[in-house]
C-alpha cells in the first residue's frame, strides 16, 4: 500500500526546471500557497482517480482481512498441536520417572533378588 518507488500521477508531476532556471520560491518548488483552509480545485486529482484508488484500497482490505481470518484459523490449530504435545510430554515424563525410580529399587536389592 506504500507509494515506493511509484512515479506520481501526471496531474501531480512538474516539469524539471531546465539549465540555469532557478525557482522562484527559495523554500520549495513554487507550489502555490491557497488563501482557505482546503485545498485549490485545480490540486484535487480526478473523481476517477479518487474512485481507483479508493477500489484499490477496498481491495486490499479485503484481502488482508483474508489472510488475517487464515492465520487466525492457523494459529488456533497451532494453539491445539501445543496443547497436546504438551500432554504427551507430560506423560513421557510420568513414565520416565516410574522407569527410572523402579531401576533405582532394583539396584538397591542386594543381588537384584527380591524380598
Amino acid at each position: 500500500m506504500g507509494s515506493k518507488g511509484r512515479i506520481p500521477p501526471p496531474h501531480l508531476r512538474r516539469p524539471l526546471p531546465g539549465p540555469g532556471m532557478v525557482h522562484s520560491d527559495p523554500f520549495g518548488l513554487g507550489i502555490p500557497l491557497h488563501p482557505g483552509p482546503f485545498a485549490h480545485f485545480d490540486m484535487l486529482p480526478p473523481p476517477e482517480i479518487k474512485e481507483q484508488k479508493l477500489v484499490a484500497q477496498l481491495v486490499e482490505m479485503q484481502r488482508l482481512g483474508t489472510e488475517n481470518q487464515r492465520i487466525a484459523a492457523t494459529h488456533g490449530t497451532l494453539r491445539q498441536e501445543l496443547a497436546v504435545a504438551q500432554h504427551e510430554l507430560q506423560i513421557l515424563h510420568a513414565q520416565i520417572g516410574a522407569i527410572t525410580s523402579e531401576r533405582e529399587q532394583k539396584n538397591e536389592e542386594p543381588y537384584g533378588i527380591n524380598s
